[in-house]
């Protein structure tokens, strides 16, 4: 055994106030997006860990527990057979994925932010000549927040009517969609494609090239529907002419401009509407 070897032997075996030198430092660094989408997300949380010993010293245990708006989200431990090069900085990562429907489910009163604090506390142990090192850690940062954006079906308006010609009798109508933002920043749609679908026949198709909505708020969009009350079927016939609910689907596709880069977002909703005559 070298000198500087037996030292080290030596002093962690003592216990000695000399043991500090020799023991890795650790410091948390950054957290990466490495993916994200309105499903969930993939992050790394990035230490910077310091071997001052000229020996690789292995990572024998790494425990964590993760909170995001104070509230604990999950736990877990993974050494990973990570080894600290001789005399050298290494970069440990540890990998999260994240459902965002079970996470906000979790973690409430986030409306109205881009991000969220995060809390990261644990311990690494690190095999040294005279046994495990124990090290904890607890540090904290911001956590992008991302919230998928909600559709509504409010209204189903008639705007026009024009029964003057019995053998070709048409509508106009508005299907008007809520739209709520839960971000702090605007969002903005772009490339809205979309189809309705009225008493199972599709009365309506369009491009939408865009729109925003504010932070915080529910916006509102409007999308037009020509309706030929000849082919239209009596159902929707009576209920335009005369009032009453009909059931409304929605498909659109589109892009959303977010504070995470732009995403896309296919929607599908249903629901039954009163026909509101508002000519």
């Amino acid at each position: 055994m070298n000198r500087t070897l037996l030292t080290l032997v030596v002093l962690l075996a003592t216990g000695c106030e000399e043991l500090e030198p020799f023991i890795p430092t650790v410091s948390f660094d950054t957290l990466t997006v490495d993916a994200i989408d309105f499903e969930g997300a993939q992050v790394d949380f990035v230490f910077a860990v310091e071997n001052p010993n000229p020996i690789e010293i292995g990572l024998s245990s790494f425990d964590y527990a993760l909170a995001l708006a104070d509230t604990p989200l999950f736990d877990g431990d993974n050494a990973d057979g990570f080894t600290l090069e001789a005399s050298d900085a290494s970069e440990l990562r540890l990998p999260v994925a994240l459902n965002w429907q079970s996470t906000w489910d979790t973690v409430q009163a986030t409306r109205g932010l881009d991000d969220v604090p995060f809390g990261l506390s644990g311990h690494f142990g690190f095999d040294t000549p005279a046994g495990e090192a124990e090290l904890p850690y607890d540090e904290d940062g911001s956590f992008p927040a991302l919230r998928t954006p909600k559709f509504r079906l409010a209204n189903l308006r008639a705007t026009r009517l024009n029964l003057s010609n019995p053998l070709a009798p048409t509508a106009e109508l508005a299907l008007d969609l809520g739209v709520d933002n839960a971000h702090g920043s605007s969002l903005f749609f772009d490339r809205f494609d979309y189809g309705v679908v009225i008493d199972g026949r599709p009365l309506a198709s369009g491009l939408l090239s865009s729109f925003e909505v504010d932070g915080a708020t529910e916006g509102n969009v409007s999308l037009p529907i020509s309706v030929d009350l000849l082919t239209a079927g009596t159902t929707i016939y009576s209920a335009i002419t005369g009032g009453g609910a009909l059931d409304v689907g929605l498909d659109a596709t589109m892009d959303v401009d977010t504070p995470f880069g732009i995403l896309p977002l296919t929607v599908d909703e249903t629901g039954a509407l009163d026909v509101v005559d508002d000519r």
